[in-house]
């Protein structure tokens, strides 16, 4: 391949620069969508559609596609995030009393079941927020799947959590990477969970 046809209209360095602006632009509607931060949930959702129909498979305006899903899942996305967000914050919360309260066996015993039920739920977020933009089912009914998903797959469990701990950590340590990294997360979280979210038919796309 010439030089030329490299860096030409269409070509790999257009597209990549393209991918990559357009995984910034989602970064940024996700900021903006989660402000209010009970709207986080619809905001997760927003964004994997939006990586998912318009990054990685190229079919429509990524910030249409990203308002359009925003808007479809605000009731239910966000009634998931804020319990999400609760759950999390509790076990957090718990962990840290935990570790200032008690000593010994006891302290490790119980830092240890916070920690797991905190990752737990970070794990059931991975499929989630997915299955809330590709799908319309009763409340209750994504937590089925999702549940089924995080423990049916072991190994895309533990790259999505390693992959939502690498990305908090890159934020906490250089905040101004919250532009990049969301939409770069749920891109490589895309690819590891696509595949299984599209096997569930439980609601219409």
């Amino acid at each position: 391949m010439s030089k030329k046809s490299v860096f030409a209209y269409g070509g790999p360095v257009f597209t990549w620069g393209s991918k990559a602006f357009d995984l910034m632009l989602v970064s940024i509607w996700w900021i903006l969508g989660s402000l209010p931060i009970v709207t986080i949930g619809a905001s997760a959702a927003a964004i994997y559609d939006a990586v998912s129909r318009s990054v990685v498979e190229d079919r429509e305006s990524v910030t249409e596609r990203f308002w359009a899903t925003w808007k479809n899942s605000l009731k239910i996305g966000s009634l998931h995030g804020l319990s999400s967000f609760l759950l999390s914050a509790l076990f957090l919360l718990n962990f840290g009393i935990s570790s200032k309260l008690f000593h010994g066996h006891v302290q490790w015993l119980l830092c240890a079941l916070y920690l797991v039920l905190f990752l737990a739920v970070m794990a059931v977020c991975c499929y989630l927020f997915p299955l809330i933009s590709r799908y319309r089912m009763p409340f209750g009914w994504y937590l089925k799947p999702a549940v089924f998903c995080t423990y049916h797959y072991p190994l895309q469990t533990i790259a999505g959590i390693a992959l939502l701990m690498a990305g908090y950590y890159v934020v906490y340590r250089f905040p101004l990477t919250v532009l990049l990294v969301p939409g770069f997360f749920t891109w490589f979280l895309n690819g590891l969970v696509e595949k299984k979210i599209r096997s569930f038919q439980g609601g219409q796309e």
